[in-house]
């Protein structure tokens, strides 16, 4: 097992070469992606705990995305599956590359996620991985309005009392 900083060093860099990878590949590198989530969970310490989150955290921001397409906020060419990986690592990312965001105040979580969240999705637009059929100042309020909610809730979910349950249930 890698000592702890490390494994936030290599879950930082997964989240970026996920993110790089679908913008850049869209689908085309879909198998670096898996590997790296595989691999997320060869060297976690916590990896039943690390699943349950990434799954409930993933299909959080997925729904949220696909609710998106569906109300015409994001056209993709292809059914984006590298969307969904990028999801899974950035859902496993909560609990350790980002875990500082949790020492903050709820408002600066919903600032940082507002910003953040929201620019992730123009730079993707910048880089044709989808278009933003609204215009890009209507599509920075949408998201900007949802990403101030969605990332602190995902880091409530990360380390809360769920997480807590699942702790113990874990243990058990």
């Amino acid at each position: 097992m890698p000592n702890p900083k490390l494994f936030i060093i290599l879950n930082a860099l997964s989240f970026q070469l996920v993110w790089w990878a679908g913008v850049l590949a869209g689908n085309q590198l879909l198998l670096l992606s898996i590997v790296l989530v595989v691999s997320h969970f060869l060297l976690s310490q916590s990896q039943r705990l690390d699943f349950k989150l990434m799954c409930l955290c993933a299909v959080i921001g997925m729904s949220v995305d696909t609710l998106l397409t569906w109300a015409g906020v994001f056209v993709f060419a292809e059914t984006p599956y590298w969307l969904a990986l990028l999801w899974l690592v950035f859902a496993l990312s909560l609990r350790y590359s980002l875990v500082f965001f949790q020492r903050l105040a709820v408002s600066l979580q919903a600032l940082f996620g507002g910003v953040f969240g929201c620019l992730s999705y123009i730079a993707g637009a910048e880089f044709n991985a989808v278009v933003l059929p609204y215009g890009q100042w209507v599509s920075v309020i949408i998201l900007a309005v949802i990403w101030s909610v969605l990332f602190p809730v995902l880091l409530m979910i990360s380390r809360g009392e769920y997480t807590r349950g699942l702790t113990q249930e874990s243990q058990q």
